[in-house]
């Protein structure tokens, strides 16, 4: 699989796993801050899931898992966003080289999701096709400045604009149709929050205040009762490691630092 390996070999491992649609530029201004200290390892998880049409975390993990046994990775800190936050706590579930998880900007399952009931129906593999070759590159930044903070502004994360649209174009239909579809009835069998519950090891929870997809009380309530430590970013949507790399830096050096 495709990945990003930067920074020092002799430092704590961080392995990032982006959300959907997204990349590896979801992560590169924290990768950048982290790069002096750790070993940052940045997975491009975009095809995970396309060819078998299978996108639960379990099937999504076996690649991942390979690269931790092809790089010899131990003590891990793996860390998901949004779409990668089941993947990355999957990954502790069945990994011994995973020491820690964090996960940004995920609740623990569809309860109170802000995603139109609606759009259940709507977001079909063929309807994402129509919309990734015809919608304008604008219509695409202008659509996804909801799940932004109010004041964030795109030239605040030099290349994110742009890669936002490639991401979006990019991006497997399927995919796309199985976030807003059945990926709530998987939550629903088992929330996350259940996951954290069932691990034996530290978990973080980070969220934005102002995130509209998932209520940022709520989801951390939940995670803080099964065991996780939390932390909520009060300037930040639901990318709180885009919007406010420094403050979620900090919280990362941090927990990793607790052993």
């Amino acid at each position: 699989m495709l990945f990003l390996d930067e920074g020092s070999r002799t430092g704590p491992v961080i392995v990032f796993v982006h959300g959907i649609p997204g990349s590896v530029v979801w992560f590169a201004g924290v990768a950048e801050r982290l790069a002096g200290d750790y070993r940052v390892i940045r997975v491009d998880v975009r095809d995970l899931g396309a060819e078998s049409g299978d996108f639960t975390a379990a099937a999504r993990t076996a690649p991942i898992l390979a690269l931790f046994d092809e790089l010899d990775l131990s003590q891990v800190t793996v860390v998901g966003h949004s779409f990668g936050a089941e993947i990355a706590l999957e990954l502790a579930a069945v990994s011994a080289r995973v020491a820690r998880v964090v996960v940004i900007g995920q609740a623990p399952d569809y309860h109170a999701v802000g995603i139109p009931t609606v759009a259940k129906w709507v977001v079909r593999p063929w309807t994402v096709r129509l919309a990734q070759r015809w919608a304008p590159s604008l219509v695409i930044r202008l659509a996804n400045r909801t799940v932004f903070a109010p004041r964030f502004r795109y030239q605040s994360a030099p290349g994110l604009a742009d890669a936002m649209v490639r991401d979006f174009r990019a991006a497997v239909p399927a995919g796309l149709a199985y976030a807003v579809g059945a990926r709530a009835d998987d939550f629903a069998a088992r929330p996350l929050d259940e996951r954290v519950a069932a691990l034996d090891l530290p978990v973080l929870a980070v969220h934005g205040r102002h995130d509209h997809l998932y209520d940022s009380t709520a989801t951390l309530n939940r995670y803080a009762a099964a065991g996780a430590r939390t932390h909520l970013v009060e300037h930040a949507g639901h990318s709180p490691q885009v919007e406010q790399p420094d403050e979620v830096v900090a919280v990362l050096r941090e927990f990793v630092g607790e052993g």
